[in-house]
């Protein structure tokens, strides 16, 4: 299953402290070696262009392989129903352009994360948005949630059933326990109570509906 990582550069791996802060670099890269996941330059740095990232890679000895770059969304046309009227909207949607290199260039199964101090993404791109804090950059937290995402296990249908099976099945026998511990070993309330409490329940059921008796 191939895995891929939207990076930006700015808060993400560029801080306050400097450009590209070791911290954060050491954090994306053990990321880079749990997920085995490759990296998309999403940030504007791309706008430079492929020869200029790939001199960055070496020159700085950052981890992992970047494979692309996302496009440029500069703007979408829109117009009113009829056509009459029309604009442009949309300029440098992070999220549309990530969508788009995704249709592009992805081969399903894959699972993806987006590295960004913002955001500026889809509404079904949320659960891949690893949101970092732009005055720290990349922490390690935000890599162990990165890994959750880039390394999940999907889990069949059978083994959720079963799963399911095991949680009812503990929690039928957790209740008879509560259950015959109230009868049985709980000060006060004997057996003996119990069936006396039950005997004063029938009598005045018969009572009830059955006062001729």
């Amino acid at each position: 299953m191939e895995k891929y990582i939207f990076l930006d550069f700015d808060g993400v791996i560029n801080t306050p402290k400097g450009k590209f802060a070791k911290k954060a670099v050491v954090n994306l890269l053990h990321l880079v070696e749990r997920s085995d996941a490759k990296i998309i330059i999403s940030s504007t740095w791309r706008l430079q262009g492929m020869e200029y990232i790939q001199k960055l890679w070496q020159e700085y000895h950052l981890p992992g392989e970047v494979i692309g770059l996302t496009p440029s969304c500069n703007s979408i046309n829109l117009s009113n129903v009829d056509g009459q009227e029309e604009w442009q909207g949309l300029h440098g949607c992070k999220g549309l352009e990530i969508a788009e290199w995704l249709r592009l260039n992805a081969k399903e199964p894959y699972r993806y994360i987006i590295l960004d101090d913002e955001e500026g993404i889809l509404f079904a791109q949320r659960e891949h948005l690893v949101c970092v804090d732009g005055s720290k950059g990349l922490s390690k937290a935000d890599a162990r949630v990165s890994l959750k995402i880039l390394n999940a296990q999907k889990v069949s249908w059978v083994k959720r059933w079963f799963y399911h099976f095991l949680e009812f099945l503990f929690l039928y026998v957790f209740l008879q326990a509560i259950f015959w511990a109230y009868i049985y070993w709980l000060p006060n309330l004997g057996l003996c109570r119990f069936e006396y409490r039950a005997a004063q329940w029938h009598e005045r059921l018969l009572d009830h509906h059955f006062p001729w008796q």
